[in-house]
């Protein structure tokens, strides 16, 4: 009889978009506990950056960046949010792999929006609505790789 704990994928093939519980909860804690909040969406190719900390200039709280892979793209996609700042010691990195219709569903936006002043909730939801006319849009894939057995074309 299979084990049923790992009855459910984790790599977004479920139809919903929706994503495992225990991921749920472990962006949420990143939501609770992050200073400075990168998290990717995968499917996209975009990342939602979030820094709320107070600004003298006035910059937006949350924007939707394109997917940079590694601590330096990510690094520099905060650098683009607020330009200047010193980084975050309480920077976290994490990936949502659901749709965003289950960011919603799930609480993750709403965890964020609690988090954030009332005068950040436009940006915050400024940036949810390109995530999600990105997820509505045409998905560009990567060109396919050649079979190991062959070698790649120059064009």
């Amino acid at each position: 009889m299979p084990d049923s704990r790992f009855a459910r994928s984790s790599t977004g093939d479920d139809p919903t978009g929706d994503v495992p519980a225990p991921t749920v909860r472990a962006v949420l804690h990143a939501v609770r506990d992050a200073e400075v909040l990168y998290i990717a969406f995968p499917r996209l190719q975009r990342a939602l950056v979030i820094d709320p900390r107070p600004s003298a200039v006035g910059y937006p709280a949350a924007l939707v960046a394109t997917l940079a892979f590694g601590a330096g793209g990510e690094a520099a996609a905060i650098e683009t949010l607020r330009p200047g700042r010193p980084p975050s010691a309480r920077s976290i990195a994490t990936t949502w792999g659901g749709s965003t219709r289950a960011f919603a569903a799930q609480g993750v936006l709403a965890a964020i929006v609690a988090r954030l002043p009332a005068a950040d909730e436009r940006a915050i939801m400024e940036a949810f609505d390109q995530l999600q006319e990105a997820e509505r849009g045409p998905v560009t894939a990567a060109p396919p790789s050649p079979p190991l057995d062959e070698p790649p074309v120059d064009h």
